[in-house]
């Protein structure tokens, strides 16, 4: 079945400015957290208790299959958690595909002048 483009209409009721304060806004994952890096040719996403023991290790190739295992898997219950696994796993996957080093939340390091070549998976 072909998927069909349906034309949107405009009512757009309120403008809202995005801000985030990181210390305010900040609460803990009740089922724990994730230590994510590049490890060889893949992803690794390491779940983490609250008592700080790694119990778990999701890996993959891309952010997408990792970030739905997790969710699959029932490992986060916070949405604003899954929001920054999803930002954190594609960073990752950025840093795999094109050789840059990946720092968990860090800012992505490129360099205007370094021509950034694509590794072919």
């Amino acid at each position: 079945m072909a998927y069909k483009w349906v034309k949107q209409k405009v009512d757009l009721k309120k403008k809202i400015k995005a801000t985030h304060d990181s210390l305010k806004e900040w609460h803990p994952d009740p089922k724990g957290y994730f230590l994510i890096r590049i490890n060889g040719k893949r992803i690794e996403a390491g779940y983490v208790t609250n008592k700080h023991v790694i119990s778990k290790m999701v890996y993959g190739k891309n952010a997408i299959e990792l970030y739905n295992t997790i969710v699959r898997e029932k490992l986060i219950t916070r949405l604003k958690h899954a929001a920054y696994l999803g930002k954190e796993l594609y960073k990752a996957e950025i840093c795999l595909r094109y050789g840059l080093k990946y720092v968990q939340e860090a800012p992505l390091k490129i360099k205007k002048t370094e021509e950034v070549k694509f590794k072919h998976s």
